[in-house]
């Protein structure tokens, strides 16, 4: 797992979503995907009593919202359905920090595999979850509305579990 030390935790804090971050999360949505999530989406998940929506923000006002993560939380499966972080806040550690907190709660709650699905192009995010243990399980042809391929990657949590 990567080291947290990457990570400036002193200044940042993560929390649950409210109604009030949706619009500056649908913002970073629009910048990081091509079919982004509407603000209503994101609404919707804040209702889900499975669905987990946190924030990640700064510690000095807790307004401004550097990324975000909705993951589910279903039976024994985690499925990570979104995640980015603000243009302006990259390369800091937050996507992995976001991440590492996805799975700490799958622990918790006894999950045995972690599931997401990303763009082939992504690499960043590709080799961000490789880190962390995910791989490929499949292609998905077509998935994307573009005609874009994906992968569904797959984090088993009982063959990895001493790495958290």
């Amino acid at each position: 797992m990567p080291d947290e030390s990457e990570v400036p935790i002193n200044s940042v804090s993560l929390r649950n979503a409210t109604v009030d971050d949706i619009a500056d999360v649908a913002k970073i949505e629009r910048q990081a995907e091509a079919v982004p999530w509407s603000e209503g989406h994101f609404k919707a998940e804040l209702e889900k009593p499975y669905s987990r929506f946190l924030v990640l923000t700064d510690d000095e006002t807790d307004k401004q919202i550097l990324g975000y993560i909705v993951f589910w939380l279903l039976f024994d499966e985690c499925q990570v359905l979104t995640l980015a972080v603000d243009p302006e806040s990259r390369g800091r550690g937050y996507a992995k920090l976001l991440i590492r907190q996805a799975i700490k709660e799958a622990v918790k709650k006894d999950v045995r595999k972690i599931t997401l699905e990303v763009r082939k192009s992504n690499l960043p995010a590709i080799n961000l979850y490789q880190q962390f243990g995910f791989v490929v399980s499949r292609v998905l042809k077509s998935f994307y509305s573009n005609g874009e391929d994906a992968y569904l990657m797959t984090l088993d949590l009982e063959q990895n579990q001493t790495h958290f």
